[in-house]
């Protein structure tokens, strides 16, 4: 966030996940601050962070304006089951937004020529705020995947004088927005855009490398945690198929498992120990046999011939077969691949192109000729 020149950021309940102290420290490294109108102290009542923050943005030349003080207020949503330990055993809460919102605004509409608002709160918690508290020009929204239209849509993206625009989570958008303002600094217009940070985009290198260090962290936790894993703990109840590698099928299926080991699929696990992300828990499931099922892949120190995608990975656990499950075993289509080679995750994906290229039973190899 130093990095990306954040100028204020809104404060939510993610932020406590570590405890608070871990919060202290890292606050006390950004150079910027955080806002809360509604996350607070039970004992007093008081927000844990100024409830705002002022910034004086000067415009472009030749405007009627030199400079305009745009008041941020940060509102999350409230949640009754939320509860951190700070120092000396106080607890930080969450109020009602809806509440917090009414009180701050009104005091910072004299203050400010823009009211913002930074919101972690639902889209429709959001729309709610716009419609009973009066004095908020702009509510911006990252909470969840949850977007919104890009233009003024009475009751959806307009209530009232309010302009909102959610963005969805993950970072995989940015937000613009663009305000055109009166000779009395009031906001005529507003231009919102969601731009998608696509692979077209090209990579600014500090990031680039503040990601991979990031990356590189997060797996070396996971090997850690990993190190203390039974792969026994999970046992599958008496008499349920199990997992047993792809070895075990090429006795009987020869020319098969010779496709399966010519393909892409019988070395997905290496592009994540390329990538420095063969412990991270939201990357193996796709690269590996049965992970988070039961007797399925644990970590690549405890069930190493369970790494890439096997052969069980398609067709389920084969321990009954071929000893109790004859024909009709393994069955699988298309909708078994789109599981994994999402959108998001493999976006080139085409099963006209992909499919062809691991088909391995006689039948479909002449099919597809």
């Amino acid at each position: 966030m130093n990095a990306l020149d954040y100028r204020v950021a809104n404060l939510s309940r993610r932020e406590f996940l570590h405890g608070f102290e871990v919060f202290e420290q890292r606050r006390e490294t950004a150079r910027f601050p955080f806002v809360t109108a509604n996350i607070v102290w039970q004992d007093s009542g008081k927000t844990v962070a100024n409830p705002y923050h002022i910034e004086k943005v000067s415009l472009r030349n030749g405007a009627s304006l030199s400079a305009v003080r745009i008041g941020f207020l940060g509102l999350s949503e409230s949640d009754p089951t939320f509860l951190c330990e700070g120092p000396g055993g106080r607890r930080i809460v969450t109020s009602d937004p809806l509440a917090a919102a009414a009180e701050h605004v009104a005091a910072l509409r004299g203050k400010a020529d823009i009211v913002v608002v930074l919101s972690s709160m639902g889209l429709e918690t959001a729309r709610r705020v716009a419609r009973r508290v009066e004095g908020i020009d702009l509510i911006l929204g990252g909470h969840g995947p949850g977007r919104t239209r890009s233009d003024d849509f009475p009751e959806d993206t307009l209530i009232g004088r309010t302009r909102i625009l959610y963005i969805g989570d993950q970072g995989k958008d940015l937000g613009e927005v663009r305000l055109t303002l009166d000779a009395k600094g009031t906001v005529a217009a507003a231009q919102r855009t969601v731009v998608g940070l696509t692979r077209e985009w090209p990579e600014d290198a500090r990031l680039a490398a503040l990601m991979d260090t990031t990356k590189r962290s997060i797996n070396d936790w996971n090997r850690q945690q990993a190190a203390a894993v039974n792969p026994f703990a999970a046992v599958p109840a008496g008499g349920q198929p199990t997992y047993t590698g792809s070895e075990r099928c090429s006795p009987c299926h020869e020319k098969e498992f010779q496709v399966w080991s010519d393909s892409r699929h019988a070395h997905a696990f290496d592009t994540l120990v390329e990538a420095n992300q063969d412990f991270n828990p939201d990357c193996v499931g796709c690269h590996t046999v049965g992970f988070r099922r039961d007797n399925g892949f644990v970590n690549s120190n405890a069930t190493p011939t369970l790494r890439h995608v096997g052969c069980e990975a398609c067709h389920g656990p084969s321990s009954s077969h071929p000893d109790v499950e004859l024909t009709g075993y393994g069955g699988t289509s298309v909708r078994t691949c789109v599981a994994c080679h999402t959108r998001e995750n493999s976006p080139d994906y085409d099963p006209a192109t992909y499919v062809p290229r691991i088909l391995h039973w006689e039948q479909d190899r002449q099919a597809a000729r």
